[in-house]
């Protein structure tokens, strides 16, 4: 368990009619408690998690006290009970959110020893120049990292419609640069991917919290990768594709950036003309950009038999894709069928190729450069932004050069991080289920990590 230090006091509190005084270390038992949940667990459509009265009281035997006081001056919120429900939902309050601080992080071993994460091998099939990685790590090390608790706070972001903050994500990033700075380190070769400390962390603090000889750093990705990538790949398995007006026509729109618009238009379209009478509003809302890029990496990642399932919504995105690009549909399903992760690994080995290609030439022509990747991104220090615009440009147009389309030179300002799939895409192949995905990966000992 991870327990949190909050910017809280002891203080007295009248419970019926008796004057009780509260310690801070139960609070932040307490309070550390629904963090941890919200961390591994997630949170439901109301932001609750569910906590059972039997964790609460292994957690400290008199939690009903303190509950009650934390409930009755607004620092969380408890869900209604109803019938056939085990437990209670738990979340903090809006108002508790802007004002908590996190004044330490310790880390409390639950004396279990876990076992190690099966990582998954079998398509690790890029050959990496052992000169690039070993590069590559020393980069990382050499990493600054501006993250003082008793100094400043991460700023906290709001979820993907802009209504709460989301709290599990600020939690989240606290815990991995704590992690980072208290030595644990991350470097391992994964699915054809590379994994870091670095990885793991949103984009925003990636850019605000991480330096590169002392300097701020800038992120040069692709624009709409998997998308992308899948043009790639078909025109590898079969250059005749170029021919096909549905191939051509998503090729479009995957250069000029509009992919993911008209997936969320025509997602839209098609759950505005199958809502049911018995269908409340929340599971038939409209879908989020963020939740079309998520729905498209189950498309492609999770199983062709079953209806990809989202916060509680089954959107027909097998179907938009047979109608829209059936050629492009074909493909994926022909694909899956030798294997349920072969789509994701086809994919992540072209984009992977493609970045360290980037890696490579800048690393010949620049001595002194340093880089940082997160899959289908570079970072690198300010100061080579230019220099590097030109490579990395020069590339793209390389990569792209026989897609069909409209002289993509013009299209390919391709650093944009705004169009990002994930903030965080630390996501391998096996975690792209039709449930909620869990990151149980926080209640860790220092032997639990392994160094590449």
């Amino acid at each position: 368990m991870v327990l949190f230090e909050f910017n809280i006091n002891d203080t007295a509190f009248n419970h019926n009619g008796k004057c009780i005084n509260l310690k801070k270390k139960n609070l932040n038992l307490l309070l550390s408690l629904i963090a941890n949940k919200i961390i591994c667990n997630g949170v439901d459509k109301n932001g609750y998690t569910s906590i059972s009265s039997t964790l609460l009281k292994s957690t400290y035997s008199r939690y009903n006290i303190y509950l009650d006081y934390l409930i009755r001056v607004g620092k969380i919120e408890r869900d209604y009970y109803t019938e056939g429900k085990k437990c209670y939902g738990y979340r903090y309050s809006e108002l508790f959110k802007n004002e908590i601080k996190i004044k330490a992080i310790i880390y409390i071993s639950n004396n279990k020893k876990q076992k190690p994460e099966k990582k998954d091998t079998s398509h690790d099939c890029i050959n990496i120049d052992p000169a690039i990685l070993k590069r590559l790590k020393r980069d990382l090390n050499s990493c600054t990292i501006n993250f003082e608790l008793t100094q400043n706070q991460l700023e906290k972001t709001y979820d993907e419609w802009d209504n709460f903050i989301d709290i599990g994500k600020w939690f989240r990033n606290n815990l991995y640069l704590h992690k980072w700075l208290k030595g644990y380190r991350t470097f391992s070769f994964t699915s054809n991917r590379l994994y870091t400390n670095f990885t793991s962390l949103s984009s925003h603090v990636r850019e605000s919290n991480i330096k590169l000889n002392g300097e701020n750093i800038v992120e040069f990705d692709i624009r709409n990768s998997f998308p992308l990538m899948i043009v790639i790949y078909l025109k590898n398995e079969n250059s005749d594709v170029i021919t096909n007006h549905d191939f051509q026509e998503y090729c479009a729109s995957v250069i000029d950036g509009t992919f993911y618009n008209c997936l969320q238009t025509g997602l839209n379209a098609i759950r505005n003309n199958n809502k049911k009478d018995n269908e409340d509003e929340y599971s038939t809302r409209l879908l989020s950009k963020s939740e079309v890029k998520q729905l498209f990496q189950i498309y492609l990642n999770g199983d062709s038999k079953r209806q990809p399932y989202l916060n509680g919504m089954r959107p027909l995105i097998n179907e938009y894709m047979s109608m829209k690009y059936p050629c492009i549909h074909d493909i994926v399903l022909e694909t899956k069928e030798v294997g349920k992760n072969c789509v994701y690994n086809a994919l992540v080995r072209i984009e992977t190729q493609f970045i360290l290609g980037v890696i490579k030439e800048l690393y010949e022509k620049y001595n002194c450069i340093k880089i940082l990747t997160c899959h289908d991104a570079i970072y690198v220090p300010l100061s080579f932004e230019e220099r590097v615009e030109l490579i990395w440009n020069e590339k793209m147009k390389e990569f792209v050069r026989d897609l069909p389309c409209d002289e993509g030179a013009d299209a390919l300002d391709l650093f944009d991080s705004s169009i990002s799939i994930f903030e965080e895409d630390n996501i391998t192949p096996n975690q792209y289920k039709s449930k909620l995905i869990k990151k149980d990966i926080f209640f860790f000992e220092e032997e639990d990590d392994e160094d590449f």
